[in-house]
Formats: structure tokens, sequence, C-alpha cells
């Protein structure tokens, strides 16, 4: 079950820690859903996959140099990431921010909230005015102040998801293996080259 998170800054309910958020995911898995109102047999599909995408992306290695940049934040941060168990973008990088944060030597509370449980706060964090994930929220963790965000993707991936989605000739599963040859051939290396200059 989510945690109801008590603290200082007005944390969104339901929230999930990363290790429960991968647990729901296994679960909806086990379960033949997803989270959010669609459950298409494609989103169901995607969802069991994305196991296996979550556990590659929590084993990437970290960079020194934005492990030892969150280490020495100047405030305490509080990372709310935007997401669903269908998301393949999700997926990839999700773990990859939890492995960040629970390196940061404390400086870094990380949560994942569900995109279709928090429509307001994802109205808030659009990407080119649409609803866009995974979206890293990051706030001051003792006044909720804004501290900006991050997301859906590295710069090169979203150029290559527009590529693949305005090519009509390619079906649904072609773009998403596009996306997962990416991120695979990527290693978690973009996201975090970009989160550097981004803290830096």
């Amino acid at each position: 079950m989510p945690n109801t998170i008590s603290s200082p800054v007005a944390m969104p309910t339901p929230a999930y820690s990363y290790p429960e958020f991968r647990a729901l995911v296994g679960t909806m898995a086990a379960e033949h859903r997803t989270s959010g109102p669609e459950q298409s047999p494609g989103l169901i599909r995607y969802t069991a996959q994305n196991l296996t995408h979550l556990d590659r992306a929590a084993a990437v290695p970290l960079l020194p140099a934005l492990v030892e940049t969150l280490q020495k934040l100047p405030q305490p941060e509080q990372w709310l990431v935007l997401g669903e168990a269908w998301c393949g973008d999700t997926a990839h990088t999700l773990p990859i921010l939890a492995s960040l944060a629970a390196q940061s030597a404390g400086r870094v509370t990380l949560h994942v909230v569900l995109r279709s449980d928090h429509p307001a706060l994802m109205a808030a964090h659009q990407t080119d005015g649409k609803n866009s994930i995974p979206k890293l929220v990051r706030q001051a963790a003792e006044t909720g102040a804004s501290l900006g965000d991050w997301g859906p993707r590295p710069a090169a991936a979203q150029l290559l998801a527009h590529e693949l989605h305005n090519d009509k000739t390619l079906h649904t599963n072609q773009v998403v293996k596009g996306m997962n040859d990416w991120y695979e051939a990527d290693n978690g290396q973009a996201v975090q080259q970009e989160l550097l200059a981004l803290l830096g």
C-alpha cells in the first residue's frame, strides 16, 4: 500500500517509495492489469514488459560527479516523479532517479505519484502542452518551493520519439521497440548528464 507521508511540505497522496512502486507494477502484471483508467491489452502487456526494464535500469552505473553533486546540495530536496505502470519511459528512467536519491546521503527523498491520481500536478508540469511522463518535480524539502523539473526524456530520446511517432508506417510496437533499444544502448547516461548540468 502507498504511504500517507507526514512532512512539513504538503505531499500528494497516494505517494509511493520506489520499492513500493516496483511492487505495485509486479502485482499489476501478475493480475493482468495496469495503473490508470485505461485497461487496454497493449498497456497491460507493456506493464508486464516494464518489469524487465525496471530491473535493468536499477543496475545502471551512476555517474560519480552526479552523486557527489547530490550529496553536496545546498538544501534537502523532495523529488516527486509522475509516472504510470505501463509507461516505458518511466520504467527506463525512474530506477536511476531512485538510485541517485538513495546515494544522496539523505539530501534527496524520492516518491512516485501516478499521473492518473494527480491531474492538477500533471497539468502544472506539462511538456509542450502534453501530460508527458515521467516528469521529475524538484521541491525544497522544508518549504515545498519549486526547484524546477525534468522530463519526460533526455533530449536525444525526445527527438527520437518525435521521429518515430511521426513515421506513420510504423506500428506502435515498433515505436516502443525503437525507444527501448535507445534506452538500453544509452544505459542511463543521458539522463544523468542532463541532471548534472541542471544541478551544476
